[in-house]
């Protein structure tokens, strides 16, 4: 029986059956090797396991109560079939075997910070993940997709994680999509239409209750963003921040969070998400907010930004916020714009300082954008 040992997780390989004929053998050598290491994380590779019985279902059972850090990973279909049906997924993290996909001569139909978005064919799309390689994080997006799903926001549902090169990605069946970025651009005389279905969008995402106690709450993180600026900010400015946000109308409704257009799919006319990490709970001025930073804020103190990331003039994405902010409270009320602006550059000069604290340019200019609304601005809840 093969091992080894990186850093802190120990790793032995199984192969051909694990069947009652060979289950006191293999178990034995699984505890030799266990016996003779120091380790934190157990990994149990069945990259060449092709059946497993009961007998192995116990050695699993046995080790996952004496070492509690065990993942079984790289599973084919027909063991992790077998893990499934007898709720061992539900005992211990199994990670099934990644299929191995090719983005050459893809086309690229959506990107973003964390992720690219390829067309495979005319009906596969493959998002891939250019900032994590955590297969956890990926499913756990995935669930909050599905949860979203249930309740009825139209969210493309995924196939599976699949492998890129190095990177992971997620396979979704899309058939005649596009970006709805790319639909603004070829469809100009569309414009209307467009701005008016993404605007029913995101109302119907954030008047849709979600009391799931696992789904993270904008207000805290929110909370928590302003703890990491206090030492930026004056005590004054510090606990206006806090009064602000505490006097926030509280609510329990879905927010994207990173709901551009670039993570927005047309399929048939209809408008569904494919980027699913962000989703949250609270109060719609957070969507707004955080809809403000790759439109408007984003290019405010770095040239050229809008075109790099959104692939759209300066003029047109600045517009297009506008627009949405107009349809979705019916109104042009500049007091509103500075409410949604308030908050917008409260996540930007967290951001900053969190994903690039080189940048002091961006970092100073949101903070003195901040600091200025602070001035003027003295409630944040809309039409509460």
């Amino acid at each position: 029986m093969n091992y080894n040992q990186t850093n802190d997780t120990l790793t032995i390989f199984f192969a051909g059956e694990l069947n009652s004929g060979n289950a006191d053998e293999i178990q034995d050598e699984c505890l030799k090797i266990i016996q003779s290491h120091t380790f934190n994380k157990l990994v149990l590779d069945f990259a060449d396991l092709v059946y497993i019985s009961s007998a192995g279902l116990r050695i699993l059972l046995r080790l996952k109560q004496k070492y509690n850090n065990v993942t079984v990973e790289q599973v084919s279909l027909e063991v992790y079939d077998i893990l499934q049906m007898t709720s061992f997924v539900n005992i211990i993290n199994c990670y099934k075997k990644l299929k191995e996909v090719s983005i050459e001569n893809a086309e690229i139909i959506g990107e973003g910070f964390f992720s690219t978005v390829y067309r495979i064919n005319k009906d596969t799309i493959i998002k891939v993940f250019n900032r994590t390689s955590d297969e956890q994080q990926i499913e756990r997006e995935l669930k909050l997709a599905k949860t979203a799903f249930v309740l009825g926001i139209p969210t493309a549902i995924s196939f599976d994680i699949v492998k890129v090169n190095d990177k992971l990605g997620v396979r979704f069946e899309m058939l005649d999509c596009m970006s709805l970025k790319n639909c603004f651009l070829k469809y100009e005389n569309k414009y209307d239409e467009l701005l008016n279905s993404y605007v029913k969008l995101l109302k119907k995402i954030n008047t849709t209750e979600c009391l799931d106690p696992t789904i993270p709450d904008f207000h805290e993180m929110y909370l928590k963003k302003i703890d990491l600026i206090k030492p930026y900010l004056s005590a004054n400015n510090y606990d206006k921040l806090q009064k602000l946000f505490n006097n926030l109308v509280h609510k329990d409704t879905l927010v994207h969070g990173d709901c551009h257009f670039k993570n927005i799919m047309v399929q048939d006319d209809e408008l569904l998400l494919i980027d699913m990490d962000t989703l949250s709970k609270g109060n719609p001025i957070f969507e707004l907010a955080q809809l403000r930073a790759p439109y408007v804020a984003f290019e405010e103190d770095c040239s050229g930004n809008t075109e790099k990331f959104l692939g759209v003039t300066k003029e047109f994405a600045v517009k297009l916020f506008d627009d949405i902010v107009r349809l979705y409270y019916g109104t042009d009320d500049e007091k509103i714009k500075q409410k949604i602006a308030l908050v917008c550059y409260v996540h930007m000069v967290w951001w900053t300082k969190v994903n690039q604290p080189e940048n002091e340019t961006r970092f100073n200019g949101c903070k003195q954008r901040l600091e200025k609304l602070l001035e003027i601005v003295d409630d944040i809840n809309i039409g509460e």
